[in-house]
């Protein structure tokens, strides 16, 4: 991730992760977490595609030298900025258990939603200058559905999942007990530092609303915050209440200038006024965020 969208508070270093977590990220998109148990080891993530060569060397630099193996992948949702390694980690390690809602099995079975994820990954290989490296969404599978509180044991540790729609249907949110660390879903946005957190809403406003207030219900030390890393703790108590702030003001901007008489178009330019950036460009492709725009601020205009 680049540090220039990115914003660290005073003091603070959100890369710096709590035990048993070590960072393994490759590249751009989603942030890849190895999560260390006495007994089993789980990835959290696993990033794009194009960046897979880099995410494996950095797996295998941390679980070889202890003799230890990749023995579960935790799926936050489907997209492929996140999972878009998964095919290239089964083929690593084929007998990994891959977790997630249950919902993400639909998606893996959609010819439809494999040529989008292609699409954008390719677009994200050219993009970052990725070079000739395969991009494929053949493979992927669930092998483990984890429902609402269900959980799996790393021995010492274990990794509690939590429903949290609103980003996607698939979305999940997960707990690592018992140090109390939160992996908040994109359902509840997508934190860029003191100043500005954005929203994620691609499928439910109300949903993602519903999803803030049942984590921020939740007993935690630590929130991962989607794309950022490590939230400071003494942002803790007020975390939720901001992606809900943010969720708010997104959608009151949709609606005051559909109210205002604008056409799509122009709503799209009023989101990209407020929303993008060339520092954004930096971390997430503009066609993704086009694409995400576009279906946000329909599914808004819809009171959805």
């Amino acid at each position: 991730m680049n540090d220039t969208f990115f914003k660290n508070y005073p003091g603070h270093d959100r890369l710096e992760l709590p035990e048993p977590l070590v960072r393994v990220t490759a590249g751009k998109g989603g942030e890849a977490i190895l999560i260390l148990g006495s007994g089993k080891t789980g990835i959290y993530d696993c990033g794009m595609a194009c960046f897979n060569e880099k995410l494996i060397e950095n797996i295998r630099a941390v679980l070889e030298p202890a003799g230890r193996t990749l023995d579960y992948v935790f799926m936050s949702h489907t997209h492929y900025d996140h999972i878009g390694a998964l095919p290239y980690l089964i083929r690593q390690w084929p007998d990994v258990k891959v977790c997630g809602s249950p919902k993400a099995e639909k998606v893996f079975k959609s010819e439809g939603a494999k040529k989008t994820m292609v699409r954008l990954g390719e677009n994200a290989r050219q993009l970052y200058g990725c070079g000739d490296v395969e991009i494929t969404a053949e493979g992927m599978r669930l092998d483990v559905a984890m429902e609402e509180g269900s959980s799996v044991s790393l021995g010492d540790i274990s990794v509690k999942a939590f429903e949290t729609k609103g980003h996607t249907d698939c979305s999940m949110s997960y707990m690592v007990e018992p140090a109390g660390i939160l992996f908040a879903s994109e359902s509840t946005g997508v934190h860029a530092g003191p100043d500005f957190m954005y929203t994620a809403i691609l499928k439910s406003y109300r949903e993602s609303i519903e999803s803030a207030e049942k984590l921020a219900g939740l007993e935690f030390n630590y929130i991962i915050s989607p794309h950022y890393g490590v939230i400071p703790q003494h942002q803790n108590p007020v975390y939720f209440q901001r992606c809900i702030q943010a969720a708010n003001e997104e959608k009151s901007l949709v609606e005051e200038s559909a109210a205002a008489g604008l056409t799509f178009e122009e709503i799209l330019d009023k989101h990209k006024e407020k929303y993008w950036s060339d520092e954004r460009n930096l971390n997430q492709p503009y066609a993704a965020y086009r694409l995400n725009a576009e279906i946000t601020c329909r599914l808004l205009m819809a009171g959805k």
